[in-house]
């Protein structure tokens, strides 16, 4: 080998001056370790293998291939590969740098290096966490154009291998392809190939996380509709209690992802649930405001009513007096009131006082009316504020209900467009 090596020009590629020389690829995935929906980005470490064929390096005398040690490759030419959607990547050097190199008798040779490489993946997060990704991994040399070089895949897509049986957390791997490509920059045209796979987000640990204690939130915060009006401490600090708690809800699950201009699905559902708690209190502060202006109302009639009825017995103590006053045979005055009561109680003078006074009874009836009227508008009333409670008892029905039809519609809408 020392004797290859003597006038071999590691500056120089196979065939140089001649036509392009082909360089083959295949890889297997040894582990996805992150998909960050943060950085858009993911962690994979790959075994990496180059075939190329350099006739400079070929040998008589076996037809088996040998296997090299990897620092040999400090003194051959190999291919200028690189990772150009990579942010960062490294080869594993413990215990000694993870190379392979073997050669054959006609010089061809292959070339395998262990990498991990963070690459980006650009992700389309509006159906998060229903969502489904496409990530890939690009190859592409640095340096030589397609005059000097061309990349192939070595067997299409069976070139990368490993990914059926790869566990990764939250997401299931599914089919991938390969694809050849050749891309222009201002230096030229250069030879790129890349695979790209399907990622399928597992729902269950955010489904756990987010959803289920954000529904939970929702049904305690209808518990306040079972509590006394006239409880407000608890009514307000149960309301208070679930926006807070909504809102650290929202917050942690924009803290989750990157920010971003759009809507993402787990958003609308989580608004959806922070307008609920809210309108719940909310709801409770219809009720008290409602309650108070009724019992205002109710006071100032009752009040109104009462200045009423004490003028009317003014009125009519005054009347009993004079009636005592005149002579049998004189005729009595009329008496002038102003109560709502029923033109014939107003009259009362002239059918029952043409006499020269008045009984016990028909006194003690004519209070009994007026006692019997004031309880009629007192009832009224008093039944004007128990229709607020009416407020509660529809809530009870109207709140859950809608929070499901919304429920329903939303699974539906973003399953659909799974």
């Amino acid at each position: 080998m020392k004797k290859k090596l003597v006038n071999y020009n590691r500056n120089l590629r196979p065939g140089f001056g001649g036509p392009p020389l082909l360089v083959k690829m295949s890889l297997d995935v040894v582990s996805i370790d992150h998909i960050s929906a943060v950085d858009l980005d993911f962690t994979i470490c790959i075994l990496l293998r180059q075939y190329w064929k350099d006739e400079r390096l070929a040998f008589t005398g076996t037809n088996e291939s040998i296997s090299l040690d990897g620092r040999l490759v400090e003194y051959l030419w190999v291919p200028d590969t690189f990772f150009p959607n990579s942010k960062f990547s490294f080869l594993h050097n413990v215990t000694m740098a993870n190379r392979l190199l073997r050669l054959w008798p006609d010089g061809s040779i292959v070339y395998g290096q262990r990498v991990t490489v963070i690459a980006e993946c650009n992700m389309d997060l509006r159906k998060y966490p229903l969502d489904k990704q496409n990530c890939s991994l690009h190859l592409e040399s640095y340096g030589y154009t397609t005059d000097d070089m061309i990349y192939k895949w070595l067997n299409g897509d069976d070139s990368v291998r490993g990914l059926q049986n790869l566990q990764v957390a939250q997401f299931r791997v599914k089919n991938h392809r390969t694809k050849e490509m050749i891309v222009t920059y201002e230096t030229g045209a250069y030879p790129h190939v890349a695979f790209s796979f399907r990622l399928t987000r597992e729902v269950a640990y955010i489904f756990l996380q987010m959803y289920v204690p954000s529904t939970l939130l929702v049904m305690i915060s209808w518990v306040s509709f079972w509590i006394n009006k006239d409880s407000p401490p608890a009514r307000v600090s149960l309301g208070i209690t679930t926006v807070l708690a909504q809102t650290t809800f929202v917050t942690s699950a924009r803290a989750s992802l990157p920010k971003i201009s759009y809507i993402k699905a787990v958003d609308v559902y989580l608004l959806m649930c922070f307008f609920f708690v809210f309108a719940a209190l909310g709801e409770y502060a219809i009720v008290s405001f409602e309650s108070t202006r009724r019992k205002r109302k109710a006071a100032k009639k009752e009040k109104e009513i009462q200045t009423q009825r004490e003028r009317e017995i003014a009125q009519r103590a005054a009347f009993v007096d004079q009636i005592f006053q005149v002579h049998p045979d004189e005729k009595l005055p009329e008496l002038q009131m102003t109560s709502t009561e029923p033109e014939e109680e107003q009259s009362w003078s002239t059918k029952e006082g043409s006499s020269s006074g008045i009984s016990e009874e028909t006194k003690a009836r004519r209070m009994a009316r007026i006692r019997a009227k004031v309880a009629r508008i007192q009832k009224v009333s008093l039944h004007d504020i128990e229709d607020v409670d009416n407020i509660d008892r529809y809530s009870r029905i109207i709140f859950p209900s809608t929070f499901v039809f919304c429920a329903v519609l939303y699974w539906t809408v973003y399953l659909l467009k799974m």
